[in-house]
């Protein structure tokens, strides 16, 4: 389990951006990211803190717990 969690949240926030039809870099811009960085976490290279969960499910106009629970819906999906 040490790196799936990592990798799904990395596939949730890559979708979650696509469907808000926005790049990394404006969403970067939003959640007050590098875009490096942004990308380092939907490939699962990176892991966020809680402050950059919280950041990011602003930015997806979302809440951290909704994020959370779709990554461990991917999670479930796996299993």
């Amino acid at each position: 389990m040490s790196g799936e969690p990592i990798k799904a949240f990395g596939l949730v926030i890559k979708e979650m951006r696509k469907a808000r039809g926005v790049s990394q870099e404006v969403l970067s811009d939003e959640a007050g990211l590098d875009r490096t960085f942004l990308s380092q976490l939907e490939t699962g290279r990176k892991q966020p803190s809680l402050l950059t969960i919280f950041q990011l499910a602003t930015a997806l106009q979302a809440t951290a717990s909704e994020l959370l629970r779709q990554v461990e819906s991917k999670l479930g999906a796996e299993n």
